[in-house]
């Protein structure tokens, strides 16, 4: 017969194993909020911030009062980390969003301090912001405030096909020299109208492309050969981008990282975040 270990020895047990795995608790985790909100982790007396890494995150539950973590994936994507971890270490950077009502770049925009001393957002508002009476702003919710658009001047969203064209094509390269792309931007989107087997086809290309020898992979796009949707459905974010003109009315692009953002939902979302690379793109 199993004999089940009391709760205060599988606390005692997995905060240890928590603190060996897993470290520190974030500072925006709130250990006495998850327990009460989920009366089944308080009885089991596993540690909080263990449970949430492991089974939490993935059922959605919610961390604190003021990360809401379905929320969170939904403009992530897949990620490694669990949602809170990610937001402090990555996602806070990118522009991501930790609840409907708090936007992580418009906080940093309205108190440039805050960007300054490389706080995290939500939790300078948390622990400091609120009490001094500093507002937070909601999270974008229309075309115009999307996130990869936050920053990017309008000069800097390259739409594709161009008007008066139908067709074009993206060309993921390794032959690009830095020679070639002089050009300096912090972000550059290509805002694309793709159907849905031409946005497979896009993703599958990066994952593709990562672990191939290829020089180079091309996906060629032409509205006319199927209907397309009225309005762009992809945003290819390229960040820390440089980008000069090519061979053959090209324009050649090198980036430190591509976010491929899909803006077909109310909300957008990360479909990949893909690390640095080149590619080049033309108007057919």
């Amino acid at each position: 017969m199993t004999i089940p270990l009391p709760p205060r020895l599988i606390r005692i047990a997995t905060t240890l194993f928590r603190r060996v795995t897993l470290g520190r608790v974030p500072r925006l985790f709130d250990a006495g909020y998850y327990r009460t909100q989920h009366p089944d982790v308080a009885r089991s007396g596993i540690d909080p911030f263990l449970h949430y890494v492991w089974r939490g995150a993935a059922q959605n539950r919610d961390p604190s009062a003021d990360f809401d973590t379905a929320f969170y994936k939904h403009q992530s994507g897949r990620i490694r980390l669990d949602p809170v971890r990610h937001y402090l270490r990555f996602g806070a950077k990118a522009g991501l969003d930790p609840n409907p009502n708090f936007s992580t770049l418009m906080y940093v925009a309205r108190y440039p301090d805050i960007g300054a001393a490389g706080v995290n957002p939500l939790l300078h508002y948390r622990q400091d912001g609120r009490a001094e009476g500093r507002v937070a702003a909601p999270s974008a919710s229309q075309p115009e405030e999307w996130v990869p658009f936050q920053g990017v001047r309008e000069a800097h969203r390259w739409v594709y096909p161009a008007q008066g064209s139908s067709r074009f094509s993206v060309t993921l390269r390794r032959d690009v020299p830095a020679t070639a792309c002089p050009t300096a931007l912090p972000r550059l989107c290509l805002v694309l109208t793709l159907d849905g087997a031409e946005i497979d086809g896009l993703v599958q290309s990066f994952d593709a492309f990562a672990h191939s020898a290829a020089d180079a992979i091309t996906l060629t796009v032409d509205t006319t050969l199927r209907p397309h949707p009225p309005r762009p459905t992809l945003v290819l974010a390229l960040e820390h981008a440089f980008h000069g003109p090519g061979p053959g009315g090209t324009i050649q692009l090198r980036y430190a990282e591509a976010r491929i953002w899909d803006v077909v939902p109310e909300r957008p979302h990360v479909l990949r975040i893909c690390p640095a690379g080149a590619l080049s793109i033309q108007v057919l």
